[in-house]
């Protein structure tokens, strides 16, 4: 695998996937939407909207690998309304599926655990406990769409966080760093669960999966289950700031049958099997977090943030 094809960079997947992978693969970068520059990556316009366009740029590039860091990629940690899941998502996908395919490169799909809701757990990639609001419906039609125009194609679902590269970014990360720097109030729910993994984390994951030609549908998340107000707690911690800002909350039952609401948790035990490898606590994805900030990674794609001191022991 020598050249991979990242399509999204402006989201919180595709910017970091592009970003740690830059010294290990010859790194093309699309934008869907911001123009961004990622460090060490080669920016390619293309416009997106246009499946000849698509075409041609597959067909110029001849990548090893496509990665669609689309919608379905952006969690609902960080979009809890999924207004960014919209029917158009389905035919923005398929001319780089079917550009892939045609073109002889393997094409991963990065998609979403919030198609999942509760009262079950650790769901697997046949579980059947499906959310049924419209932003989770159109994940399952993107993923369908995929399958059916490229059937080798490999479907990761899971849950990323990690810094945005800019601020039109959607990020839980940054929202809850924000919130905290600036001591503002800020209702975190506390019910629902899911496995978030660390962007960087993913984007090894990921590259290694691509590297042994997988195919089908895969789920990769971290190795704990955590609700969002345990998560910026935890965050608060490793950065040394004070949580009494966050405010935790629990909605109504019937509001947690709403759009990443539920129980999202995934079971990775089909793809641990398959690449043999642990998945990261959440202390150890926090810890190369705040490693980030303070190493100058924020810098590859130019996201700035106020510093912080370090805590002192």
């Amino acid at each position: 695998m020598d050249k991979i094809l990242v399509v999204g960079i402006d989201s919180v997947v595709g910017a970091n996937f592009a970003a740690e992978l830059a010294q290990r693969f010859q790194i093309i970068a699309v934008s869907l939407g911001e123009l961004l520059d990622i460090a060490g990556c080669e920016i390619v316009l293309c416009d997106t909207g246009d499946t000849e366009s698509v075409r041609k740029c597959v067909a110029s590039q001849r990548p090893n690998g496509v990665v669609f860091c689309g919608p379905t990629s952006q969690t609902a940690w960080s979009s809890p309304d999924g207004s960014h899941l919209q029917p158009a998502g389905v035919a923005a996908v398929r001319p780089w599926a079917a550009a892939a395919a045609e073109f002889g490169s393997e094409f991963t799909l990065v998609s979403s655990d919030a198609v999942f809701t509760g009262p079950w757990m650790f769901h697997r990639e046949n579980g059947t406990s499906f959310c049924d609001t419209h932003p989770a419906r159109v994940i399952r039609l993107v993923e369908k769409e995929v399958a059916n125009c490229n059937p080798d194609a490999l479907i990761i679902r899971t849950h990323v966080y990690g810094w945005a590269p800019s601020n039109g970014t959607p990020s839980f990360v940054n929202a809850v760093f924000e919130s905290l720097l600036n001591e503002l109030p800020w209702e975190v729910d506390c019910t629902a669960h899911a496995t978030p993994i660390l962007a960087t984390d993913f984007a090894g994951i990921l590259a290694t999966a691509i590297e042994h030609r997988l195919r089908g549908l895969f789920h990769l998340g971290g190795g704990e289950r955590i609700n969002r107000f345990r998560f910026a707690s935890l965050l608060a911690d490793e950065f040394g700031l004070n949580p009494a800002s966050l405010m935790p909350v629990e909605p109504a039952c019937e509001a947690r049958k709403e759009f990443g609401l539920g129980e999202t948790s995934l079971q990775a035990r089909k793809l641990k099997r398959t690449l043999e490898f642990a998945p990261p606590l959440i202390r150890e994805g926090l810890a190369r977090l705040h490693d980030q900030y303070r190493s100058g990674y924020l810098d590859r794609f130019g996201a700035a943030l106020p510093l912080v001191s370090d805590r002192v022991a």
